[in-house]
């Protein structure tokens, strides 16, 4: 359930509500799955049918149309659950403990959310996960502490990044504070891009924004904050579309 002990109404409301809907389409999905398997037993059983009457029986002539429809499907409804789990996912980020999730976890589910805001400018946005070990130990903070800044800088960079570009996104855990690095593998970052990125940190509390040269990459940094409040998301980012 959501901490009802949040201090921000509108998310604590948008939260709850998001969560409990998540969990209902869960459902739904699971009834698209059951009702798939079952029309697949049913094209084996035409099948089998066929071949035990030697073709005079059976024999459902549109069935390798209905094969390919059935694994179109059953690929739009994997995409529906990765999303639905990701919105899952955010909607629970307001929580002190949030739901179980590690920083790399909880910022590829965002990324998975965001990429359509991505799309606009045909960005891509590598997640690199091999420095973190499965034990790794990570700051206290909420999901929405570092989730919402981070959404920010990335859709404050949208303007000022080339179309087709890639960015390379990394998380650290040090010394009580969480680090994000997010570079691009074929230059640096706009002074633009950076100015527009400061901004967006200087209204963060507990967050701090290294630039370093101007070919270096962006790193955020979010120093642990047991009481802090929550980080709000852009007002128009859910205007694109």
């Amino acid at each position: 359930m959501i901490d009802v002990s949040a201090t921000d109404g509108d998310g604590r409301f948008l939260g709850v509500v998001t969560a409990a809907a998540c969990h209902d389409l869960m459902n739904v999905y699971a009834t698209f799955t059951q009702a798939f398997g079952l029309m697949e037993d049913c094209l084996a059983a035409d099948s089998r049918t066929r071949l035990k009457s030697l073709g005079f029986k059976g024999g459902f002539e549109h069935k390798e149309r209905f094969q390919e429809l059935l694994k179109m499907l059953r690929g739009q409804l994997a995409r529906a659950v990765g999303l639905t789990d990701a919105l899952a996912l955010a909607a629970h980020s307001l929580e002190r403990g949030g739901r179980p999730a590690s920083p790399p976890e909880a910022i590829a589910a965002m990324l998975l959310l965001c990429e359509r805001l991505l799309k606009r400018r045909k960005l891509t946005v590598t997640l690199d996960t091999a420095s973190c070990a499965a034990d790794q130990s990570w700051p206290v903070l909420r999901q929405v502490d570092y989730l919402g800044p981070l959404t920010e800088t990335l859709l404050a960079c949208l303007p000022h990044v080339p179309m087709g570009s890639e960015l390379r996104l990394s998380c650290q855990a040090d010394a009580g504070s969480l680090r994000l690095v997010l570079g691009r593998p074929d230059g640096g970052f706009a002074p633009e891009a950076r100015a527009a990125c400061q901004d967006v940190l200087d209204a963060v509390p507990g967050a701090t924004l290294v630039c370093g040269a101007p070919d270096a990459p962006l790193t955020l940094i979010f120093q642990e904050q047991p009481t802090s409040t929550p980080a709000s998301c852009p007002p128009g980012a859910g205007q694109a579309s």
